[in-house]
């Protein structure tokens, strides 16, 4: 009869795989992947178009130009004379020809931005949609 092997000897004991599989790992990163594109919302963004200041052109002379000035301090100017909110939108609704008439918003640096969109929403309201938008000039 032979003597009872050793269970413990080297060549006997269990080998463990030497390498990991990377596939759960792929396959988890792909329905993540999947997950999110299902879940992102793919509509477009409303925009809204500015129309870029033309030099002198002929057209231009016959348009009526309305100039609006948004300061630091909250302040708003029409035409170059102190002014507020109610005072555009009046202006805007005694405007006959929206079509031909140009809006120039000229904006301190530190004015918010939905100040200015408030401005353009206002003109926008009775369809005066050539509106141009400008960074105020700074003299020292």
């Amino acid at each position: 009869m032979n003597a009872p092997r050793n269970l413990l000897s080297p060549r006997h004991t269990p080998r463990r795989p030497g390498r990991l599989s990377l596939t759960p790992l792929i396959d988890c990163v792909f329905i993540l992947l999947v997950f999110f594109m299902l879940q992102t919302d793919f509509l477009r963004p409303q925009v809204m178009e500015f129309t870029k200041a033309a030099g002198g052109s002929g057209a231009a002379s016959e348009m009526t130009t309305i100039s609006v000035e948004l300061h630091d301090n909250d302040s708003v100017w029409l035409n170059g004379s102190k002014s507020n909110l109610k005072n555009l939108r009046s202006t805007a609704a005694s405007i006959i020809t929206p079509d031909n008439t140009r809006v120039i918003i000229v904006v301190d640096t530190h004015v918010l931005l939905q100040r200015v969109v408030d401005v353009m929403d206002l003109f926008n309201q009775y369809d005066i949609s050539n509106i141009s938008m400008s960074a105020a000039r700074k003299f020292k």
